[in-house]
């Protein structure tokens, strides 16, 4: 787990450099372009660091489903649905790659718009199920509860909401409310280092401290 959360918040750190790029390079593109505000190659690069900021961020939902803190039923569901979504949304990231060169918007990449859309709908889905789930097992308590959820609602209070409403403004707005849903992973990233097991130093996993120092 504790690995997981370290490949969770690396992946979180990758989404914000990339969000924070994209807010301050100069266009070198016009907006009719897919690209923007990138040329297609620099464009293409940052896609790709995103799909690495997706795996990275998988590697945290994997460790929320195997510490448990998520419980069965809902919460196993729950968490198999975000693991869902990220990859969906991950193969939208190698579909934008490929349409780099493309204009905006196509029938192309109006398809590929509605693919982001549904992908992080399973996710916010997964993660609030996953996030209730997780609130009510209570095996982890403090902050580190309510991390799955936010990293749901998120989805849906700022993402979708900051992507698709804001007309003029929607690049800018979308890309700091990506900036806060990453932070949201950073968060979730931290409790499961928080709550990795620790082993006993010297000690077979069978053995119990108190076994030892009989001996």
């Amino acid at each position: 787990m504790r690995v997981s959360g370290r490949f969770c918040l690396a992946g979180a750190a990758v989404g914000v450099l990339v969000a924070l790029n994209g807010l301050l390079v100069s266009p070198s593109v016009g907006t009719d372009r897919y690209s923007y505000p990138h040329t297609p190659g620099a464009f293409a690069v940052s896609e790709g660091l995103i799909v690495v900021n997706h795996l990275l961020l998988l590697a945290g939902v994997f460790g929320l489903i195997r510490s448990g803190a998520a419980g069965g039923g809902l919460g196993r569901a729950g968490s198999w649905t975000a693991m869902v979504g990220l990859v969906g949304l991950t193969f939208c990231e190698v579909g934008a790659i490929v349409l780099a060169d493309s204009a905006y918007p196509t029938s192309q990449t109006d398809a590929l718009d509605t693919g982001y859309g549904i992908t992080s709908i399973l996710i916010g889905t997964g993660f609030v199920l996953a996030g209730i789930a997780t609130i009510r097992t209570r095996q982890w308590t403090g902050w580190a509860a309510y991390t799955p959820l936010a990293c749901g609602l998120a989805v849906f209070l700022l993402v979708l909401p900051g992507v698709f409403l804001f007309g003029d403004d929607t690049f800018t707005v979308g890309r700091l409310t990506l900036m806060a849903w990453m932070l949201a992973f950073a968060a979730l990233g931290l409790a499961l280092g928080r709550r990795a097991p620790v082993a006993t130093a010297g000690l077979r996993p069978t053995q119990s401290p108190s076994a030892a120092s009989d001996r």
